[in-house]
Formats: structure tokens, sequence, C-alpha cells
């Protein structure tokens, strides 16, 4: 069954209006007809199916033919602080993040961040990454959509966190620990979220090493290769969600 995303905002008791974009996605790609029944989610947890009940150049209107589902977040929530690779390689970690169950991305600026993205680019680029993800989930079937949180420093990542935040930082000195044992550990404790913090190209400064210990960071080991910036939080994505899901 084809999906598509509905904006909470737009839903309305009798008729169900997709946005331009999904709107676009249905009439032009997917090539829907009327009467064809479809999934919409709104990305907080609700979902229901509609049936297609007109459709014209300019939108298309749903119509629910059943009642609506809400699915509760999966827990422990799993935030990604990632610092921004180069190229459009974020892209890629923000579609397989989600489809890996990722609840929270939080784009971060290091000293070895080769990508410098002012406010205006910052933003830009959230949006972009918002709507990499929504067809993400649109594809894998996720009712929940990451919460893309504004560009920031890794000293606003760190004081960030909630209460109760379980923070692995992907280490390439020191003595880190096997992620998974680590990981197991973890799930025993059961806490209300976990953070895994990803370095640039180059790795985290020994100072930013420091910093990240000093807020309770446990250093992990992904392995004895060493892992691209968008490749080891893939890895530790699957990790977290085999293992705490």
């Amino acid at each position: 069954m084809h999906r598509c995303y509905l904006a909470p905002g737009r839903w309305q008791d009798g008729v169900l209006v997709p946005g331009k974009d999904e709107a676009h996605h249905l009439r032009d790609v997917l090539r829907v007809t009327c009467g064809d029944v479809i999934a919409v989610f709104d990305g907080a947890g609700r979902r229901v199916e509609a049936r297609v009940v007109a459709l014209t150049s300019q939108a298309v209107d749903l119509e629910p033919i059943g009642p609506i589902a809400t699915i509760p977040r999966s827990k422990p929530v799993i935030s990604l602080l990632q610092a921004i690779p180069k190229g459009s390689r974020m892209d890629t970690v923000v579609e397989k993040g989600t489809e890996l169950g990722m609840d929270r991305l939080v784009p971060v600026i290091t000293e070895r961040t080769i990508t410098r993205l002012d406010e205006a680019k910052g933003r830009k680029r959230c949006e972009r990454w918002t709507r990499v993800a929504h067809g993400a989930a649109r594809q894998c079937g996720a009712c929940w959509i990451p919460e893309i949180a504004p560009v920031q420093s890794l000293t606003e990542a760190l004081a960030a966190r909630p209460e109760g935040d379980i923070l692995l930082v992907g280490a390439l000195s020191g003595t880190p620990r096997p992620m998974a044992e680590v990981v197991d550990e973890v799930a025993a404790s059961r806490p209300p979220s976990v953070s895994l913090l990803i370095g640039p190209e180059g790795d985290l400064t020994p100072a930013e090493t420091e910093a990240a210990t000093a807020v309770g960071a446990i250093g992990i080991s992904m392995g004895p290769l060493v892992l691209r910036t968008d490749t080891a939080p893939l890895f530790g994505l699957s990790v977290l969600a085999s293992r705490l899901r």
C-alpha cells in the first residue's frame, strides 16, 4: 500500500489534504487514481487508511476510511550527534538513520569539521534533511519521523542532552570498549534516552573528547577498522536498534 505524509497541522475531520510536495508524489510519481486506498501518517505516531476522493492538477483529497491509530514512540529515544560530513553524505546518514529508527539528529560543528555553515545555510540544510527524513519514513513504513535539530556547536549539543541520557562516543584513541558490550550494559539500566556522538573526518580533537568525557561519555569501539564519518553512525545505530528495541 502506498504511503503519504500529512503534517499534523493538516489533519482535519472528514477530508485530509496533503501538502504540495506530497500531492505531487501521489499524483505524478505514484499515479494514484480516485478510489485508491493509501496509508496516511503524520510523523508523530498517527496513521490512518484513506481513499482518494478527488484528484486535480493542484491537489489530492483523501477521505479516512478507518479509525486513526496512534503508535507510541519506541524507547529509549535514540539521538545521533553527528559532525557534519563533506558533500551530500549527511543525506545518506539521515535517510538510513531514519530507516534504522533514529529519533533525533543533531548536526554538529566541531573543530575539524570541514563543512562550515552560517545560520542561513544551516537552516536550509536542516530543511533539506527534514525532507530526506520524510521520504525515508514514507518508504520504510515508520510512523515517527526523526527530529532534525538546528546546526550547533559540540558544546551546545552536549549541554542540550536530556536528563538521564547515556552518551556514547565513537573513539579512535584511548581504551574504548566494544560497542555491543557497552550497549548491553546500557540496556540493562533502561535509560530514557541514548545518544551517539560521531566525530568528523580526522576525529574529535583531544580537547573535544575530554569535554565529552567530562559530561559522562563512554568511549566505544566499532571494530578494528577505521570507519568513515558517514559509515560509523549507521553501524552504531544498527547496534543500538538491535540491542535496545
